[in-house]
């Protein structure tokens, strides 16, 4: 098993993508492990700790696995969960997300410890033949395969290792499994790894264009359609008109598409390259699902 090829995540066998996860898992619990446990109760990004994010990403595979669990036995209704399937956004979701966390985060001591089990657990629950993992299971942002939760949490492995670490170690970039599954979200729009959980394309009454070029974990052109109904990432179409271009790391692009980063100080300071006047659209459409930070893009 070749984990060290330039095939992306959604290209490999899943047997693959399941070892990529549990490599993942590993390396970022041992990453936390390595800190100093009085650097858990260190800022992170806007009003999280370090220790907040990590509880919750314990939450994040314990809800997937209990998705998983019955959808297999013929339930997508989400246990009880408020929300119906397909009417989450982030901004929405954002409160009740952060409650999650900080309750955990108060109440388990070990919070590493209980990351990595439920991560693992998630892995294992996700293990077994592809044909096998194509049942619905219910997430707010939409009913999704079984399968489709290893992207999900591969993302937001990602972004919160980002979340963290940008914090505590800058600069930090994002991981290129977390760039891959994050990009990937971004084009199946999956969930609350859509640019429709984490946009409001009502905020812009214009349609706009822009033609995003990628290096690093993805690379290749998409365009980046804004409508004042509907925001999507598609395959670039050289017939389409554009009405600008971003030049960028998918990672970073990931990172502006879900609030993290702030593409015009990217654009501005030389991180990306792009036209100003299209990137300020795109961030126009951003609602609350993430707390900004400027990441320093200097160096």
């Amino acid at each position: 098993m070749d984990l060290s090829s330039d095939a992306r995540l959604g290209a490999r066998p899943l047997a693959e993508r399941v070892a990529i996860m549990r490599q993942e898992i590993d390396r970022v619990a041992d990453r936390l492990s390595a800190l100093d446990p009085a650097r858990l109760d260190e800022p992170a990004i806007g009003d999280w700790t370090v220790r907040e994010v990590v509880a919750h990403m314990a939450v994040v595979p314990e809800f997937y696995t209990d998705g998983i669990v019955r959808g297999a036995a013929g339930d997508s209704s989400g246990g009880g969960h408020p929300t119906q399937a397909g009417t989450g956004r982030g901004e929405s979701a954002a409160e009740g997300i952060r409650k999650g966390a900080v309750a955990l985060a108060r109440k388990v001591d070990d919070v590493i410890g209980r990351f990595r089990r439920s991560a693992e657990g998630l892995a294992d629950a996700l293990s077994g033949d592809e044909a096998d993992l194509s049942y619905p299971c219910y997430h707010p942002g939409g009913l999704l395969p079984a399968n489709r939760f290893l992207v999900l949490f591969l993302k937001e492995l990602g972004l919160h290792e980002w979340d963290m670490f940008e914090a505590l170690e800058p600069p930090c970039v994002m991981e290129r499994w977390g760039a891959d599954a994050a990009f990937q979200a971004l084009e199946e729009e999956i969930a609350s790894g859509s640019l429709r959980w984490v946009t409001d394309p009502g905020r812009n009454p214009e349609a706009v264009t822009i033609r995003v070029t990628t290096t690093g974990a993805v690379v290749g052109e998409r365009d980046l359609i804004l409508n004042p109904d509907w925001t999507r990432l598609v395959a670039a179409d050289e017939t389409r008109p554009v009405d600008g271009r971003l030049h960028i790391d998918a990672g970073d692009f990931t990172l502006g598409c879900s609030g993290r980063l702030d593409l015009l100080a990217a654009v501005t300071d030389g991180r990306a390259e792009g036209d100003l006047d299209a990137v300020r659209v795109l961030a126009r459409t951003k609602n609350a699902a993430a707390p900004q930070k400027t990441r320093n893009t200097s160096g």
